[in-house]
């Protein structure tokens, strides 16, 4: 009885080794990508308030397809988004977990920005980091996003993001 219960234990343990090793991790498809979009930040310079910016990210599938480089990023809007100066180059968008092929979590690396102010009167904002944020992309929308607030150095928060990069999957 011990023995057919040690092969049904050892019989279920291989099977679960079997289906684990199947899995296999996130893969990003395409090459080069140009995500347009909208970034919401607050800072010092901002004095906590949100300040909406154009954004465009430039960048490149890395070899493999387990992380995207973004190489260049633009910040376009109000004269404090035209006044950002982006850090931390390159960023690294790795896409970590699916429940259903079309959504995934995952992070973006290296994050980071500074704004000179203009003191005394408008504070600087030095948010270089480097942080990793978390971060959604969703294939039938070709989007990158942020679900929830996420906070940076320097007392600066991305409070929303919402890219498009048409060419892009993950799967």
């Amino acid at each position: 009885m011990k023995n057919h219960k040690l092969l049904a234990a050892m019989g279920a343990l291989v099977i679960g080794l079997g289906v684990s090793s199947m899995a296999s991790a996130a893969t990003i498809t395409g090459s080069t990508f140009t995500a347009t979009g909208t970034i919401g930040v607050s800072g010092p310079s901002s004095f906590g308030a949100t300040v909406n910016c154009n954004v465009v990210f430039n960048g490149s599938v890395d070899a493999g397809g387990a992380t995207a480089s973004i190489t260049g990023v633009t910040v376009s809007g109000s004269s404090l988004c035209t006044q950002a100066i982006i850090t931390g180059l390159p960023w690294t968008l790795t896409p970590t977990t699916s429940s259903d092929g079309n959504t995934w979590a995952g992070t973006v690396s290296g994050v980071g920005f500074t704004i000179a102010g203009a003191p005394p009167f408008i504070p600087a904002s030095n948010c270089a980091g480097p942080t990793t944020i978390n971060a959604q992309w969703v294939n039938s929308s070709n989007n990158l996003s942020i679900t929830s607030a996420q906070s940076l150095a320097g007392g600066c928060t991305i409070r929303s993001l919402s890219v498009t990069a048409p060419g892009i999957s993950v799967n």
